[in-house]
């Protein structure tokens, strides 16, 4: 219940992606950052607005709403020459 309070959507923010309430951070990147190895403090970080109860509840409030369709395909590796900045974006060197 305290996950679902915590989650907004709105077509005026984001254009209706869930995000935490008060905030522009969409709780799906949150969630995808820490599958991807990110740790606690190193979200707290990028996020400051965060608290580690906002941090959980996000976590927790994606993982009782899984996006809906088909999952994107996992990459087996970089083209060379371009590094990791998020789980969405790739930057060439």
């Amino acid at each position: 219940m305290a996950a679902r309070e915590l989650v907004c959507t709105s077509a005026d923010v984001m254009g209706g992606m869930p995000v935490v309430r008060g905030t522009r951070i969409p709780v799906y990147d949150v969630a995808s950052a820490k599958a991807a190895g990110a740790s606690d403090k190193e979200l707290l970080e990028d996020y400051p607005s965060l608290t580690p109860e906002t941090l959980e509840l996000a976590i927790l409030y994606t993982e009782a709403n899984p996006r809906r369709g088909r999952p994107r395909p996992l990459a087996t590796a970089l083209p060379e020459g371009t590094r990791k900045l998020s789980v969405r974006h790739v930057r060439r060197r």
